[in-house]
C-alpha cells in the first residue's frame, strides 16, 4: 500500500509528522511524535479513525474522496494551535490509490518569526510617526524660536534707533546749552542798556512815544529770544521724568520753537482746545511727536501747495483719555504706503531716514501707554494721539 522508507525519509528529511489511512480513513500507520499534536493519548480502537484524532478535518469527507478519486492534488488547511505551544500546518495528499498522506508540520518558529516581524513593523511604524510628530513638534518650536529670535533683533535695533536718537538730541542740548551760555551776556547787556535807555533819555526826547515803543520792542524781543532758547533747552532735555502737563500748553511752546518758519511758508495753524486735557507722561517726548508731525505736514503742505494752506490741531478729553487730532489740506498720503507710515526707514522724501513717525509712534505706544493712527480725509492727512 505504501512504501515505509518513502515516509521515513519524508519526515527525517522534512520533520513532518504524518498518519497514512485507507478510503475508510482508518489509520494504518502513523510517525512516532505525531500524536503530540493529537487530541489523544493513544491511537487504537474508535480512536484509528481520523476523524477522531484530527478534529479539524472532520466533515471533510466529500473533500478527502476527490483526492482517491485524483479529482483534487492535495487540500492545505491553515497553520492551527496544538498545544501546548506548537503552531502546525496540515496538509493531506495522496499516497498510494488506496492511500492518504497527512502530513503536520511544525511551523511554531515560523509563525513566531512572522509575528516577531509584524510586532517590529508595527513598533517601526509607530516610531516613525512619533518621529514625524516629534520633527512636526520641533519645526514649530524651531519657528516659533526664530520668530523669538526676530522679535528681539527687531526690538534691539528698534531700541539702537530710540538711543541714537537720544544721543542726538542730548548732543543738540549741550550744543544749545553752550549757544545759551554764549547768548545770555549779551542779552542781558541789550536788556540792561534797553531799560537804562528808556529810564534815563525818554523825558528828553522829542517823539517820546516812538522811542519807548522801539525800546519796548527791543526788551520784548530779548525776553523772546531768551526764553526761546531755554525752550530748546527743555524741549532736548534727555533726562525727563514722568510728570502730569497741560496738552495745549505743550503744543503752544512747541509751535514758538517753529511758528515763524509756517508763517513765513503761508501755512496758517489754528488750534480748537474743546476740553481741557492733562497728561501723565514725558512733555519734551511729546512735544517731539507733535513736532515731528507738524514737521510731515509742512513738507506735504510745500510739496503740494494752494492758496489756502493750513494745519489745524484740535484738543479734546474723552473717557479720562486726550485725544489730540493734526489735521492738514496737502491732498493725503498715498494709499500705497498709508499702512505702513509708522514702519521703520519708511519715508518719501529723497533725504528722509523714516524715523521720525516710526519713533513717535514707540515713544506714545510704549512709553506713554496710548495709540497714534493716520487716515485720509477729503483734504489732507489726519493724526490722532490719544494718551
Amino acid at each position: 500500500m505504501f512504501k515505509d522508507d518513502i515516509l521515513k525519509a519524508i519526515y527525517d528529511k522534512y520533520l513532518y509528522e504524518y498518519f497514512v489511512v485507507d478510503s475508510d480513513f482508518q489509520i494504518l500507520h502513523y510517525s512516532d511524535r505525531v500524536i503530540e499534536y493529537c487530541e489523544v493519548d493513544c491511537i487504537d480502537g474508535e480512536n484509528s479513525n481520523i476523524f477522531n484524532i484530527i478534529p479539524e478535518i472532520f466533515g471533510m469527507e466529500d473533500e478527502l474522496m476527490e483526492i482517491f478519486d485524483d479529482r483534487k492534488e492535495h487540500i492545505l488547511l491553515p497553520s492551527v494551535f496544538k498545544a501546548p505551544d506548537h503552531y502546525v500546518d496540515i496538509s493531506i495528499k495522496k499516497g498510494s490509490s488506496e492511500t492518504l498522506i497527512i502530513l503536520f508540520e511544525n511551523v511554531t518558529k515560523t509563525i513566531e518569526y512572522q509575528r516577531q516581524l509584524q510586532q517590529d513593523r508595527n513598533e517601526n511604524i509607530m516610531l516613525s510617526k512619533e518621529l514625524i510628530k516629534k520633527n512636526a513638534q520641533l519645526e514649530v518650536y524651531n519657528r516659533e524660536m526664530d520668530r523669538l529670535v526676530q522679535e528681539e533683533i527687531a526690538k534691539n535695533i528698534e531700541n539702537q534707533k530710540l538711543i541714537r536718537l537720544q544721543a542726538r538730541h542730548a548732543q543738540m542740548g549741550e550744543l544749545i546749552g553752550m549757544i545759551t551760555h554764549q547768548w545770555k551776556q549779551p542779552l542781558s547787556i541789550i536788556n540792561i542798556n534797553s531799560g537804562y535807555l528808556k529810564m534815563r533819555y525818554s523825558d528828553e526826547i522829542e517823539d517820546k512815544d516812538i522811542f519807548v515803543s522801539k525800546i519796548e520792542n527791543i526788551l520784548n524781543q530779548s525776553r523772546y529770544l531768551n526764553q526761546t532758547i531755554i525752550d530748546f533747552q527743555n524741549f532736548f532735555n534727555p533726562n525727563e521724568k514722568k510728570k502730569i502737563f497741560n496738552l495745549k500748553d505743550v503744543i503752544e511752546k512747541t509751535l514758538s520753537l517753529v511758528s515763524s518758519d509756517y508763517i513765513n511758508k503761508n501755512i496758517s495753524i489754528t488750534i480748537d482746545e474743546k476740553s481741557s486735557a492733562d497728561i501723565l507722561g514725558y512733555e519734551n517726548e511729546y512735544s517731539q511727536v507733535v513736532l515731528s508731525i507738524l514737521q510731515n505736514s509742512r513738507e506735504a503742505l510745500l510739496l503740494h501747495p494752494n492758496k489756502n494752506m493750513y494745519i489745524s490741531i484740535s484738543i479734546e478729553t474723552k473717557d479720562k483719555k486726550s485725544i489730540l487730532k493734526i489735521k492738514d489740506n496737502a491732498g493725503g498720503i498715498p494709499e500705497s504706503i498709508i499702512d505702513s507710515i509708522f514702519n521703520a526707514y519708511m519715508t518719501t522724501k529723497e533725504s528722509g531716514s523714516g524715523l521720525g513717525l516710526h519713533i513717535s509712534k514707540s515713544i506714545i505706544e510704549k512709553k506713554m501707554n496710548g495709540t497714534i493712527a493716520v487716515q485720509n480725509l477729503d483734504e489732507g492727512a489726519e493724526f490722532t494721539i490719544i494718551v
